[in-house]
């Protein structure tokens, strides 16, 4: 942002609504993307400081949910404001089904539109798993990262220690030395660009990406001990039977503590431990912020790809459901015109993530981004509350099964684990519906072959499937299916 006339209308508007508290000063924005971090099993208690320094500070998005539970086609959504549906391969080939190795796609990045509004950008950690970021991870020809003036690329799944990495089309790998730890390393190249952004006086966007908690969930060797005496919780739909569920979850059998139940548990310690290293990565960046004056003039963000589960329905560890732990993720966002302590009760998701940076930072707003921007929402203006209107109250879930994917000799994934599904929140309803389907390559479903429905208020673990042709509020079930098929065939802002 800039303290001239933009050209476009909309632009203009966001100007005008964000002038009073960057008073001609684009902010700063720092963003930081967990994997696999969940928030109904407990995920952000470990995050002490990040709680302190972030949510107190700031904003809760209550109701924020994933487009797709699994880690491309989420972290695709994020960095574009698509839906899945709208960058899908047309064969479900590509980085989890979607194609995000070609020019039209890499076009659309968030970066990039940052960078047309003054931005210095930097992208730090996960971008997306291997098949996405080939082109840039290559030993010799990779290339450049768009979007981004400076990048730590990760280049390997599944390593806190040995990674390699894409640094500005250098590739290298790390070693074992404590030093070399994933989040160190990653933390260290993010303070190294904030100070050199600041340093040059221009507003910096950090995509800052840790590994954390996804396994292995390796901590630090300085947390290999901590939270000894925890255990995963044992929810009601821990370890639950479900026989009215879809097939994947139906079939589950029974989780055995001499199988299963210590390993789920270990996982559970050491998933909180690899996240002190991220509440540490969080305190470094706010110390230095603070310390150059920039803190009050700097949004910072914490999410996730996606939630977890551990145990529940007897899946014993992975996410790819439509189930609350899964989908629902945290948000927590602080930065000028944000009331400390304040909540968003709207119903929103990762879609929408993309319009919103881009809003906070005053930049254009591409149309071709299908989510919608709640920056009017949590940021108060002089004189005014967060802005009121109309807001969705249904948010659309889209998932492609990834084929048959066994954890823990539990198989929690297969073909017809595809679904598309809705999931409602307004003053009377707090519903998900889903539909789900034989084929994982197709675009088009086709005739659903197993539905689900479910009431979270009366029913939050999702213990008792409501659909039936006899039992179902028909009427209910209708607006969902309407919605879903015309959602799941939007493009640009007719979506949501």
């Amino acid at each position: 942002m800039r303290c001239f006339v933009l050209a476009a209308v909309v632009v203009v508007v966001v100007v005008v609504a964000l002038l009073p508290y960057v008073n001609c000063k684009s902010p700063n924005i720092v963003f930081v993307l967990t994997d696999d971090q969940d928030i109904k099993l407990g995920g952000l208690t470990p995050m002490k400081n990040a709680r302190r320094l972030i949510q107190d500070e700031g904003a809760t998005l209550d109701n924020f949910f994933v487009t797709t539970p699994v880690c491309c086609p989420s972290r695709a959504t994020i960095l574009t404001g698509l839906y899945p549906h709208n960058i899908h391969s047309t064969d479900g080939s590509g980085c989890m089904h979607m194609n995000v190795t070609n020019p039209a796609y890499e076009a659309e990045m968030l970066g990039n539109w940052l960078q047309k509004a003054g931005y210095m950008t930097g992208q730090y950690g996960k971008l997306l798993n291997p098949p996405g970021v080939a082109p840039y991870c290559k030993n010799t020809g990779a290339q450049k990262l768009p979007g981004f003036d400076d990048y730590l690329t990760m280049c390997n799944d599944n390593r806190y220690f040995k990674n390699t990495f894409s640094n500005n089309g250098r590739f290298f790998e790390s070693g074992t030395n404590p030093s070399d730890y994933l989040t160190s390393i990653i933390g260290n190249y993010t303070i190294k660009f904030i100070n050199e952004a600041l340093k040059k006086g221009q507003p910096f966007f950090a995509y800052v990406a840790p590994h954390a908690p996804h396994v292995p969930s390796t901590p630090a060797p300085w947390y290999a001990d901590a939270f000894s005496d925890m255990k995963a919780p044992r929810t009601p739909n821990y370890n639950f039977s479900a026989l009215d569920h879809h097939w994947v979850i139906r079939q589950q059998q029974p989780l055995t503590a001499a199988k299963q139940e210590g390993e789920i548990d270990n996982l559970f310690r050491n998933r909180w431990r690899t996240l002190l290293s991220v509440d540490d990565l969080i305190v470094a960046v706010v110390n230095l912020l603070e310390s150059k004056g920039e803190l009050n003039n700097t949004y910072i963000i914490l999410t996730s790809d996606h939630g977890y589960q551990l145990g529940q329905f007897r899946l014993p560890m992975c996410k790819l459901q439509v189930y609350e732990h899964d989908i629902r993720v945290p948000f927590l966002i602080r930065g000028p015109g944000i009331e400390a302590g304040s909540h968003f009760k709207g119903i929103s998701g990762n879609v929408d993530i993309a319009p919103t940076i881009l809003e906070l930072a005053g930049a254009n707003l591409p149309e071709f981004m299908n989510g919608k921007s709640f920056a009017k929402q949590i940021v108060k203006t002089k004189g005014a509350d967060s802005a009121p209107g109309s807001w969705r109250e249904m948010y659309m879930i889209e998932y492609w099964s990834l084929g048959e994917v066994v954890r823990m000799g539990h198989l929690v994934d297969g073909t017809n684990n595809t679904y598309l599904a809705a999931r409602l929140i307004n003053d009377t309803h707090n519903y998900v519906y889903a539909e789900f389907y034989a084929s994982n390559t197709e675009l088009s479903f086709g005739t659903p072959v197993e539905y689900e429905l479910f009431d979270i208020d009366k029913d939050p673990y999702q213990l008792k499937n409501l659909y039936s042709a006899a039992t179902a509020d028909q009427k209910l079930v209708k607006e969902f299916k309407s919605f879903i098929h015309k959602e799941y065939g939007c493009t640009g802002a007719q979506c949501s």
